[in-house]
C-alpha cells in the first residue's frame, strides 16, 4: 500500500484552477470514488495520485509539492495567446475548461492513432521553418491539400460545413460550440477569443466559437489553419488590425485562402457596378461573406476604411438580429448531429465504431463525448 502525502491545498487548488475546476470538483474528475476524491481535495494524495493529477492538470510534477502556488507560471508554454495587446485580458475559467476538454479528446484520438501506427500529417508545420514565404504559396498548398476545387456550397452553413469536412477528411479535428461543454447557462465570450488550434503531427485540431456570427466563423477556421500550416498552436481573435505578426500573416492567408487574389481582381475590375454592389455580386460568388470580400477589397485598396468598417457594423447588427430572432423560433442541429459537431465527427464517428464492436465501454465513450452511458447507443 502506498504512502499517503500530505500537499498544499493551496498549490494543489492552483493547479485546478488551471484546468477551470475547484480543487473538490477536479478531485471528483479525476475520480469517481468519493473517500478518493475528498482525500484529495484534503491535499491527501499518493505519488501515483500525484502524478495523475499533475498529468491532466498539466502543471510540472514538482511543483505540486510547493508549499504556495509558484508565481507567474503559464502551464502551455507552445499555446500562444495571438490576441490583439489592446484587447486582451486574462483567459477565463470557461475558457481553459473548453481548452482542456478539447485537449483530453485529442490526447485520447493521438493515442489511438499512436496505437495503430497512423503516419503523421505533411502539411503539420509544412512553413514553420520558412514563414517569409509568400503568403499566396501557403494559401496554394492549402486549398490543394484541403481540395477546395470539390467544396459544394449553396449559403454560409453549407459552405462552413463543406470546408469543416474536408478538414476532417484530411485529419485536422474541427469542434465547435457556443456554450463551455455542455453548460446552456454558461455562453463562450466572443470578445475573449473566436477560436483556437492545438497543432499536432498527428492529431492537429480546432476549436471555434460558435458563439460568433456564421460568417465570422469561416474565417476564423480558415485562419486557424493557417496556424497548423506554420506549425503554431494558441487563441485567436482574427481581429482585422492585428498587432501580432503571426495573427496578421494567418488573416492574409486565411482571406487567401477564402478568396484568391486572381480571380477576386479578375471579378472586381470586370464590374462597373459600384463598390457595395461589387461586394455582394462578389460574396455571391465565393459563398463566404461580405465582410471576408470587404476585408480582401480593403488589402488591396479596391474600398475606403469607412465603408469596411460599415459593412463590420451592419454584419455584427445583422447577426444580433438573427440571434434575438432564433431564441423564438425551432431548428437548428439535430442532438445526434450536435454532438459530432461539438466533439469532432471524426472521433465521435470513432469512439462509436468502437463501442459497437465492443472495443470501449460505453462508460469511457460517455467521458470522451460528454454524455450520459445510457444514450452512446442511440448516437
Amino acid at each position: 500500500m502506498q504512502a499517503t502525502l500530505q500537499l498544499s491545498v493551496d498549490t494543489l487548488s492552483w493547479a485546478a484552477a488551471s484546468t477551470g475546476y475547484s480543487l473538490p470538483e477536479f478531485a471528483h474528475f479525476l475520480y469517481k470514488t468519493e473517500q478518493t476524491a475528498n482525500n484529495i481535495a484534503q491535499g491527501k494524495l499518493t505519488v501515483e495520485q500525484v502524478k495523475k493529477f499533475s498529468e491532466k492538470a498539466k502543471v510540472p510534477f514538482g511543483f505540486l509539492f510547493l508549499d504556495t502556488p509558484p508565481k507567474g507560471y503559464q502551464p502551455d508554454a507552445t499555446f500562444v495567446d495571438f490576441r490583439t495587446v489592446n484587447q486582451r485580458k486574462p483567459l477565463s475559467a470557461d475558457f481553459i475548461k473548453t481548452l482542456r476538454d478539447v485537449e483530453h479528446k485529442q490526447t485520447w484520438y493521438k493515442n489511438y492513432l499512436t496505437s495503430i501506427d497512423a503516419n503523421k500529417l505533411p502539411f503539420v508545420g509544412k512553413f514553420a521553418e520558412n514563414q517569409t514565404i509568400a503568403n499566396e504559396i501557403i494559401a496554394k498548398d492549402i486549398r490543394d491539400t484541403l481540395k477546395f476545387g470539390n467544396l459544394k456550397a449553396k449559403n454560409t452553413d453549407e459552405y462552413f460545413s463543406a470546408l469543416s469536412q474536408a478538414c476532417e477528411n484530411a485529419g485536422i479535428l474541427i469542434f465547435k460550440n457556443s456554450i463551455v461543454i455542455n453548460s446552456t447557462k454558461k455562453p463562450l465570450s466572443v470578445q475573449e477569443f473566436r477560436g483556437f488550434v492545438i497543432t499536432d503531427a498527428l492529431a492537429p485540431c480546432i476549436f471555434i466559437n460558435g458563439a460568433d456570427s456564421k460568417n465570422a466563423n469561416i474565417f476564423t477556421l480558415a485562419h486557424e489553419i493557417a496556424h497548423i500550416w506554420l506549425g503554431e498552436s494558441g487563441v485567436s481573435d482574427t481581429y482585422v488590425d492585428a498587432q501580432n505578426q503571426s495573427e496578421a500573416k494567418c488573416n492574409a492567408i486565411a482571406a487567401l485562402v477564402l478568396v484568391p487574389t486572381n480571380e477576386f481582381i479578375s471579378l472586381w475590375d470586370n464590374s462597373s457596378d459600384n463598390a457595395r454592389d461589387k461586394i455582394k455580386q462578389l460574396n455571391s460568388h465565393f459563398k463566404v461573406s461580405e465582410l471576408v470580400i470587404a476585408r480582401t477589397a480593403l488589402t488591396h485598396q479596391k474600398i475606403s476604411r469607412d465603408l469596411y468598417n460599415q459593412i463590420s457594423e451592419e454584419t455584427e447588427k445583422a447577426w444580433l438580429a438573427y440571434k434575438e430572432n432564433f431564441k423564438d423560433s425551432e431548428g437548428g442541429p439535430s442532438p445526434k448531429a450536435m454532438v459530432r459537431i461539438r466533439n469532432s465527427k471524426t472521433i465521435t464517428n470513432k469512439v462509436i465504431e468502437l463501442v459497437k464492436n465492443n472495443k470501449m465501454m460505453p462508460s469511457e465513450a460517455a467521458v470522451l463525448l460528454n454524455k450520459s452511458a445510457a444514450t452512446i447507443g442511440s448516437l
